[in-house]
C-alpha cells in the first residue's frame, strides 16, 4: 500500500519539523539566557553592594563635614547622622553574603569594624565636646569666661599687660583648640603668677581671680587636649576608612565584576553558534521542501484555473480530471469544482424556468396597476368634495365661536363691574358701622363727663364748706387776739391773712361752679346732637345694608348668565374641534390618496424596470451551454 500524505499533513510534517528547530533554538537561547541571568544577577548583586559601600562611605563623609561643622544647632543632625551611618554599616555584611566571594566578605568586615570603631570614636569625641561647650553658656566654656570675667574688670598697669595676654590665648585656644594657645596662656599665667609674688598680692583677691582662672583653665586644658588627641584617632580611622573603601571597589572590579563579564561573553558567543547551526539547518530543510511543494502546487493549480476559466466562459459541461490521492486536498479541489459546475448548471436552468414566469407576473401585475388607477381617480375627487364643505362648516363654527366669545367678554366685564360696586357698597356699610360705632363711644364718653362735672360740683360744694369753717375760725381768732392785745397781734395778722385766703377761695370755687355749668349745658347739647347721629348713621347703615344685597342679587345673576354663555363658548369650541379634525382626516385621505397615486406609479416604474430586467436576463441566460 502507497503511503500517501494530503497536504494538510505534509505541511503539519513540516511544521513539526520547523517546531523541532525551534525548540532546539529557543533551548539554546534560554540557556544562553540563563548563563546571562546568572551573570548579570552577580553583577547586579555586585553593583548593589557597590552602590551600598558606596552610600555608606558618602553618609560617613557627610558625618565628617557636619561633625566639622558642630555648634549647638547641629548637634542633634550630627546625632541622628551617626545613628544613620550606624544603621547602613550594620546591614553591609549582610549585602555581601550573597556574592559567595570570601575575600569581599572578609573586607566587609573589615570596614565594619573599622566603622564600628570610627563610630564609637565620634561619640567619645562629640560627648568631650558637649563637656567642652558648644557655645559660651554651656560647660567648661563658661566656667573658664566666668573665671576670666574678675581678671577682665581689673585694669591695673602693672598686671593688666598679662591679664590681657592670657585672656586672649584662651579665647584663642577655646576657638581653635591649638595647643600653641594654651602654651601662650600659660606662659602669660606665669608671669602674671611673678607679679603678684612681687607685689605680694597672692592672698589678695586679685591673686584669687589669678588662681581660680588658671586652675578653670587647667580643666580646659585638659579635656582640650583629649579633644585633639580623640580627633587625631579619627583622622587616623577616617584615613583607614577610606583605604578599606578603595580596595574593595578595586576588589570588586577586578574580581567579582571581571570574572561576570569574562562568563557573559563566554555563554553569548556560545549562544551565537548554537543559534546560527539551527538557523542553517532549518533554513535549508525548509528551501528543499518548499521548492518542491511549490511546483505541485503549481501543477495543481493550473489545472483548476484552466476549468474555471471555461465555467466563466459559459461552458459548464467541462469537468476536472481526479486523481488516486483522496487525501490530496487539490483532488478534493478537483470533486468540490466539479459539483459547483453542476451545481451552477442546475441553478442557471431554475434561472431560466423562473424568468418565464416572472414574466407572466409582470403581466398580471400591469392588470392590477390599471384597476387601482381607476379606483385611485374616484376617491380623490369625492375626497375633494368632502374637504371642501368641512371647510365651510368649521369657518361657519369659528364665526359663532368668536361671536360667543364677544359676548362672553362683555359678560364677565358686566360681572367684575357688579362686583366692584357690590365691594365698594360693602365698604360703605363698614364704614357706616364704623361711624356708628364712634358717635355711641363719644356719647359714652359725654355721659361720663357730665357725671364727672356732677362730682366737681360736690367737691365744690364741699371747699366753700371749709372756706366758711375757715372763715369762721379766722374771725374767732381776730376776736380772740384783740383780746390778747399786743400779745396776740401777730396772731391777728396770721387770722386776716387767713379769712382773705378763704374769701378768695370761696371767690374761686364760685368761678370754677360757673364754669362747670356752662361745660355741662354745652356736653347736654352735645349728648343730644349724639342721639340725633346715632339715628341718622343707623337710617344709613341700613338703606346701605339694601344696595348690597341689591348688588349681590345682580352679581350672582350675572355670574350664572356668565357660566351659561361659558358652556355655550364650549360646546362651540367642540363643534369647531370635531369639524376641524374631519377636515384634517379629510385632508389625510387626500394626501393618501395622493401618495396612493404615486406609489401607483412608482409600481408601473418598477413593473416596466421588472419586464426590462427580465428581458436582460433572458438575453444573460441563453449565453451559458448546459447539459
Amino acid at each position: 500500500m502507497p503511503f500517501l500524505l494530503s497536504w494538510k499533513q505534509k505541511f503539519r510534517l513540516l511544521l513539526i519539523i520547523i517546531l523541532v528547530g525551534l525548540a532546539l533554538m529557543t533551548a539554546s537561547s534560554l540557556w544562553t539566557n540563563q548563563r546571562l541571568t546568572q551573570t548579570l544577577q552577580a553583577r547586579q548583586l555586585a553593583t548593589s553592594y557597590a552602590g551600598v559601600a558606596t552610600n555608606l562611605l558618602n553618609q560617613w563623609l557627610k558625618l565628617e563635614a557636619l561633625r566639622r561643622q558642630l555648634n549647638p544647632n547641629s548637634e542633634a543632625r550630627v546625632r541622628e547622622q551617626m545613628q544613620s551611618v550606624r544603621t547602613l554599616n550594620a546591614q553591609l555584611v549582610a549585602q555581601a553574603m550573597p556574592l559567595g566571594d570570601p575575600d569581599i566578605l572578609q573586607r566587609a568586615k573589615r570596614l565594619q569594624a573599622l566603622l564600628d570603631e570610627n563610630l564609637t570614636s565620634q561619640e567619645l569625641w562629640l560627648e568631650q565636646r558637649r563637656q567642652l561647650g558648644l557655645s559660651d553658656s554651656e560647660g567648661l566654656r563658661r566656667t573658664a569666661l566666668e573665671a576670666a570675667k574678675p581678671l577682665a574688670a581689673i585694669t591695673i598697669t602693672l598686671i593688666q599687660p598679662f591679664i590681657a595676654e592670657a585672656l586672649t590665648s584662651q579665647r584663642d585656644y577655646l576657638a581653635e583648640l591649638d595647643p600653641r594657645y594654651a602654651e601662650q596662656t600659660r606662659s602669660a599665667l606665669a608671669k602674671l603668677d611673678k607679679q603678684l609674688i612681687e607685689l605680694d598680692w597672692k592672698d589678695s583677691k586679685i591673686g584669687e581671680s589669678a588662681s581660680a582662672f588658671a586652675t578653670s583653665f587647667d580643666q580646659v586644658d585638659a579635656l582640650i587636649r583629649q579633644i585633639v588627641a580623640s580627633r587625631q584617632t579619627l583622622a587616623t580611622q577616617g584615613q583607614q576608612i577610606e583605604e578599606q573603601v578603595e580596595q574593595q571597589a578595586i576588589a570588586l572590579r577586578d574580581g567579582l565584576l571581571a570574572r561576570a563579564e569574562a562568563r557573559a561573553a563566554q555563554a553569548s558567543q556560545l549562544s551565537y553558534w548554537i543559534l546560527g547551526m539551527a538557523f542553517c539547518a532549518i533554513a535549508l530543510m525548509l528551501l528543499v521542501s518548499l521548492t518542491q511543494a511549490s511546483r505541485a502546487l503549481l501543477t495543481q493549480l493550473d489545472r483548476v484555473i484552466q476549468q474555471l476559466a471555461r465555467v466563466a466562459a459559459g461552458d459548464l459541461t467541462a469537468t476536472l480530471d481526479i486523481g488516486d490521492n483522496s487525501k490530496d486536498e487539490f483532488n478534493r479541489l478537483g470533486e468540490g469544482s466539479n459539483r459547483m459546475t453542476r451545481g451552477i448548471a442546475a441553478l442557471i436552468g431554475q434561472v431560466i424556468e423562473g424568468n418565464r414566469e416572472l414574466g407572466q407576473l409582470q403581466r398580471h401585475l400591469n392588470t392590477a396597476m390599471q384597476r387601482l388607477e381607476e379606483n385611485s381617480l374616484q376617491v380623490e375627487a369625492q375626497t375633494e368634495q368632502a374637504a371642501s364643505a368641512s371647510q365651510q362648516i368649521s369657518a361657519t363654527v369659528g364665526e359663532m365661536a368668536r361671536r360667543a366669545s364677544d359676548v362672553n367678554d362683555a359678560t364677565l366685564k358686566a360681572n367684575e363691574s357688579a362686583r366692584l360696586g357690590a365691594t365698594v357698597i360693602v365698604t360703605s356699610v363698614e364704614s357706616m358701622r364704623r361711624l356708628s360705632q364712634l358717635i355711641q363711644d363719644t356719647h359714652r364718653q359725654v355721659n361720663q363727663l357730665i357725671h364727672s362735672s356732677t362730682q366737681v360740683s360736690g367737691i365744690l360744694d364741699v371747699i366753700n364748706a371749709l372756706a366758711d369753717q375757715t372763715n369762721l375760725l379766722a374771725l374767732n381768732a381776730a376776736i380772740e387776739a384783740a383780746r390778747a392785745g399786743d400779745a396776740g397781734r401777730g396772731f391777728s395778722v396770721v387770722a386776716d391773712e387767713v379769712r382773705s385766703l378763704a374769701q378768695k377761695t370761696v371767690a374761686a370755687t364760685t368761678d370754677i361752679g360757673r364754669i362747670i355749668g356752662d361745660l355741662r349745658e354745652q356736653t347736654q347739647s352735645m349728648d343730644e346732637l349724639m342721639v340725633s347721629g346715632l339715628s341718622v348713621s343707623a337710617e344709613g347703615e341700613r338703606q346701605a345694608g339694601q344696595a348690597a344685597d341689591a348688588m349681590g342679587a345682580i352679581t350672582l345673576n350675572v355670574d350664572q348668565l356668565s357660566a351659561q354663555m361659558n358652556q355655550v363658548a364650549v360646546a362651540i369650541e367642540e363643534i369647531s374641534s370635531t369639524t376641524e379634525e374631519i377636515a384634517a382626516k379629510m385632508e389625510d385621505i387626500h394626501r393618501h390618496t395622493g401618495e396612493t397615486k404615486d406609489l401607483r406609479q412608482t409600481l408601473e416604474q418598477h413593473a416596466t424596470s421588472l419586464s426590462a430586467q427580465v428581458s436582460a436576463l433572458d438575453q444573460s441566460t441563453q449565453r451559458f451551454r448546459i447539459a
